[in-house]
């Protein structure tokens, strides 16, 4: 697997695992600086996607397999696509909640690395194929 995608999935298990961490015991904290306001209910339950999500990535690092990683590549870019666009309408409903700001962009950036990866990877796999 070329490095672009091993740096992003590593970034996004960080991102993710401390994300988790935040959400299961300082709910609060991150429902006060949320569009959406405090929900520990809703909080735990992303720290628990988010935990379900991370081993998937790290088996994708440990085992490669072009089926899965495409499988796996298309789902974060569609969950990437969505959860950006959410954080981008809930920014446009309230400005002053920056961290939908930062949500959108970081999103965005993933799935843009996501896709590069992606053909990155596929031209490597054409080119070891025809030599």
């Amino acid at each position: 697997m070329n490095k672009l995608l091993r740096v992003t999935f590593a970034l996004v298990i960080v991102a993710m695992f401390s994300a988790s961490v935040l959400q299961l015991f300082f709910a609060n904290y991150m429902g006060a600086n949320s569009e959406y306001g405090i929900s520990l209910g809703w909080q735990r339950e992303i720290a628990f996607w988010n935990l379900a999500i991370i081993p998937i990535l790290i088996a994708i690092n440990i085992k490669y397999d072009w089926f899965f990683l495409r499988i796996i590549l298309f789902s974060l870019i569609i969950g990437g696509m969505g959860f950006g666009t959410n954080h981008l309408l809930g920014f446009l409903e309230d400005s002053s909640k920056l961290t939908s700001l930062v949500g959108t962009l970081e999103n965005y950036a993933l799935v843009l690395c996501w896709i590069m990866g992606w053909g990155l990877e596929k031209r490597k796999l054409r080119n070891s194929s025809q030599g």
